[in-house]
């Protein structure tokens, strides 16, 4: 059994809580997850006092348990990829639970001053290589989105090179593709794959009527439960079940459609 919590967009710089971020280091602390995955944009411009302003909380969590961070839009304004790999580490990474049969393998879809990701080639055969090792639980992390989700708002911002990374987790099998980016906890099912989307966990940068998140994810030889954890009272709701390759249960996320079908305006 694999115990990994996910956090996203904490934004530091605009809207930024930092009682949400003590919630979830005393979270991680309290659970003692096997790691935890950062999807991207730590910080909210870039800047490198930013960077160093949030690295006292990462290194909090690395003193708990192992972390995998990747870049984000937000990270990478103003040349802050380089900053990021200076200060928080490299843009592109892999982290190996041994004892677990697990692998993580981080990507970064983040450019420079771009909105929408890409992975590109390069990116493509390095992944290839990571998971090509007979590992049982196989788990992708980045930061954009790679397929749209409802009630997200419709900026063109997912990956551009979506197509080939979602073949790609077929072909290789890949368990769990974590992102953020949009702050919606939302997930989709293709085939072998779960594809998991994390709220904003440290921010006021919500969707409607959500509120800051994260997931906590248990993953058991194909099988997996994801609940999503408010971070501001840690009340945890059920957002996947997914037991001998059939999923039990994925919770609905009201959509524009809903909306439009209860209008008045379609009333003869």
């Amino acid at each position: 059994m694999v115990d990994i919590i996910q956090i996203s967009d904490w934004h530091y710089g605009s809207e930024f809580i930092p009682e949400c971020m003590e919630n979830i280091i005393g979270y991680i602390e309290d659970n003692k997850p096997d790691a935890v995955v950062c999807t991207g944009d730590l910080v909210h411009k870039g800047r490198v006092r930013q960077f160093l302003a949030i690295l006292p909380y990462i290194q909090r969590i690395r003193n708990i348990t192992k972390m995998l961070i990747v870049p984000g839009n937000h990270d990478a304004k103003n040349s802050g990829l380089i900053y990021f790999e200076k200060i928080i580490g490299p843009r592109r990474s892999r982290l190996i639970l041994e004892g677990l049969d697990t692998i993580i393998v981080g990507l970064c879809s983040a450019r420079d001053d771009m909105s929408e990701g890409m992975i590109g080639d390069e990116q493509l055969d390095f992944c290839g290589r990571c998971f090509d090792k007979n590992l049982e639980n196989r788990v992708l992390a980045l930061h954009h989105h790679l397929i749209p989700v409802p009630l997200s708002g419709q900026k063109f911002t997912t990956v551009r090179d979506a197509g080939e990374i979602i073949e790609f987790t077929q072909l290789f099998e890949i368990d769990l593709v974590l992102m953020g980016h949009r702050h919606v906890p939302h997930a989709y099912v293709i085939g072998p794959t779960t594809f998991l989307y994390c709220g904003t966990s440290t921010s006021n940068k919500v969707r409607a009527d959500d509120k800051p998140c994260f997931n906590h994810i248990i993953l058991n030889e194909g099988d997996l439960e994801v609940s999503i954890v408010n971070s501001t009272n840690l009340e945890r709701t059920l957002l996947l079940e997914r037991k001998l390759s059939r999923t039990k249960f994925v919770r609905p996320r009201r959509t524009r459609i809903e909306h439009l079908l209860s209008s008045v305006v379609w009333d003869d």
